[in-house]
């Protein structure tokens, strides 16, 4: 990876999704999405980071050392981009 990469919101909130509820398939259900956009936004941030953030194991997926790592800067960032939403009105002014 070059500089600073641009990441997706809906690639780290897919990728936090699927490392808290233990699978691609979970996953998809919580978010209401196909398995196959799931694995797409997966391999894009992989891609993205140039980095393996999870591993297929016997019927899913766990997270590497990397992914353990970026999975919890990632849902803080995903935390932090939803209070930002909610601390303002629809027209842009501060509650």
């Amino acid at each position: 990876m070059t500089g600073i990469a641009m990441l997706d919101i809906e690639e780290l909130r897919t990728f936090v999704e699927v490392a808290d509820s233990g699978g691609v398939s979970p996953a998809a259900r919580r978010l209401g999405i196909s398995r196959s956009i799931v694995i797409r936004r997966l391999k894009r941030l992989e891609a993205e980071l140039g980095v393996q953030l999870l591993v297929r194991a016997t019927r899913d997926f766990v997270l590497t050392g990397a992914g353990a790592t970026f999975r919890e800067h990632a849902a803080r960032a995903c935390a932090a981009i939803d209070q930002a939403c909610e601390d303002i009105l629809p027209a842009g002014d501060l509650r």
